[in-house]
């Protein structure tokens, strides 16, 4: 709806689905990369992660106001480019860290995968569609162009503040995570124990 109140033709609408699947795939491994390249510093992959979340923010916005073709196809690219390192770079690690063995990771992939879907389907577009029809009065006329910037501005701040929320929770991340490489191992904990 967006991408039509701002004029594009459906070919270039087509041309941004395109570009964020491809961008988002190289995106995905790029992200795996840097967090294995940083995995070795304090914070490294949290690091990667928020990173990824701040450019997100950053691309995602540029892309909803922009009002050319060119600059909302490098935008959405790099959106998709930058804003997918989270999976690869610190969550998917820190998950095969956190489980003992393949049963434990399923489940917690299993409830990581079912907190993102039903997040989503309650509070993205049905969300973003509410709080825009609020804001057309049915017996004003508004320009498609005025309309578009209404739900660029509404969908930006909607994903500002959920991207705000998981660069918190990134931040919990980090701090749990130096906690936990302060603590002795396991092996060190069962053979004091088995001293006493």
């Amino acid at each position: 709806l967006l991408l039509e109140w701002k004029e594009f033709t459906k070919e270039q609408i087509i041309s941004f689905q395109l570009a964020g699947g491809i961008f988002g795939t190289a995106g995905a491994f790029l992200g795996g990369v840097l967090g294995d390249y940083f995995s070795h510093l304090p914070h490294g992959r949290i690091g990667v992660a928020l990173v990824s979340v701040l450019l997100g923010i950053l691309f995602y916005g540029l892309f909803l106001f922009s009002e050319t073709y060119q600059y909302s196809i490098v935008f959405i690219s790099l959106f998709h480019l930058t804003g997918v390192w989270t999976p690869a770079a610190a969550l998917r690690p820190i998950c095969a860290d956190l489980a003992q063995n393949q049963s434990e990771r399923a489940q917690i992939v299993a409830a990581w995968v079912l907190l993102e879907k039903t997040s989503s389907s309650i509070f993205g577009a049905p969300l973003v569609g509410y709080l825009t029809k609020r804001l057309f009065d049915e017996n004003i006329m508004l320009s498609n162009e005025e309309k578009a910037r209404v739900l660029a501005r509404n969908m930006f701040l909607l994903s500002t503040l959920f991207w705000g929320i998981c660069a918190f929770f990134f931040l919990l991340m980090g701090r749990a995570e130096r906690d936990r490489k302060l603590l002795p191992n396991k092996g060190y904990i069962q053979m004091t124990n088995s001293r006493v």
